[in-house]
């Protein structure tokens, strides 16, 4: 690789459309510019927080959970959220080499092909709608595979570029399997404007089942009453409130994290005021371990110092380290 295209830091990327709206919303605004004065860390592109990089089975995948495979096709999103996870591969000037085209996408599908233990294949980036072509020609190679029995789609671009999200490609996607999963990270009720609102209800039309993910984050989203807005508004629009996560220590920028009690009571309160239907899973992607795991509400007496993983492994929630 040449050195000369890395990115020191995780770098601020905003469309215009973003960019007008943090005139008036203070959440779009902490959540997309750089603050230079709290990211001094650089970025570390050896970081493996997940252990994704580990689970690669083939360039451009991850396979973590069993039934599933992840397909990166792209290190590219319209806008570069300053929490993102993936600050090893994303807003770090790798854009071109996460690009999957046509040869290492053949690569990808002969591996599903070949696997029929593969019922869900998930599209996710980067943002996949940053490669059109790419996620096209993937579907549909993926229409006469038999075992494959749910695509999955994994975008913030609905929300971060709305007038550019092209809506005959999300219609063909929408027919290529009896079933094709939308998900759509949002984290915010701010992010709801009617560009966005016009989307879901073009999607909602178009066939796909509408999902939301969301991440906690200090400062955005840290009450109740926020996330009740949001959750109720998704509700309405036909978007089945799916998971909350909670926030990592990522490389570059770590204001966002909340304490996990702090999380916990937030989620308690909502669970008396939501419907079961928008109301989501609350879980942690154990950091260096294997699995989404779910937290548990106040409802229980219970001691969240010690989490367990899909495979047993047993990790303190202090520092994330082994027991």
């Amino acid at each position: 690789m040449n050195e000369t295209t890395v990115e020191t830091r995780f770098s601020e990327k905003i469309t215009p459309y973003l960019k007008n709206l943090t005139s008036s919303s203070s959440a779009i605004r902490e959540m997309y510019v750089l603050d230079p004065l709290r990211e001094r860390t650089t970025a570390d592109l050896s970081v493996d927080l997940l252990n994704e990089k580990k689970s690669t089975p083939i360039f451009g995948t991850v396979r973590k959970y069993e039934g599933q495979l992840l397909v990166l096709l792209s290190y590219t999103c319209a806008a570069n959220c300053r929490y993102c996870e993936r600050q090893d591969r994303v807003g770090v000037g790798l854009d071109a080499e996460g690009h999957l085209k046509s040869e290492r996408i053949d690569r990808i599908i002969d591996y599903i092909k070949n696997d029929n233990t593969l019922y869900e294949i998930i599209a996710s980036g980067g943002d996949p709608l940053t490669n059109p072509k790419g996620l096209e020609y993937l579907f549909t190679q993926l229409q006469a595979v038999e075992h494959v029995k749910v695509l999955r789609i994994h975008t913030r671009f609905p929300l971060q570029n709305p007038g550019k999200v092209k809506l005959d490609l999300m219609e063909r996607l929408a027919k290529l399997k009896e079933t094709v999963y939308l998900s759509l990270h949002i984290d915010h009720p701010d992010e709801l404007q009617p560009e966005t609102v016009d989307l879901i209800r073009a999607f909602r039309s178009m066939g796909y089942v509408l999902l939301s993910q969301s991440v906690f984050l200090k400062g955005v989203n840290d009450n109740k009453n926020t996330l009740k807005e949001m959750f109720l508004r998704l509700f309405e629009l036909g978007v089945r409130p799916y998971y909350i996560y909670h926030g990592q220590e990522v490389t570059a920028t770590t204001r966002f994290v909340m304490a996990l009690e702090d999380e916990i009571e937030i989620m308690t309160q909502l669970r008396n005021e939501l419907s079961g239907l928008a109301f989501p899973q609350h879980v942690i992607d154990i950091p260096g371990a294997s699995g989404k795991v779910i937290v548990p509400s106040n409802h229980w007496e219970k001691d969240t110092s010690v989490v367990t993983d899909f495979e047993g492994k047993r990790v303190r929630t202090d520092n994330w380290s082994t027991v």
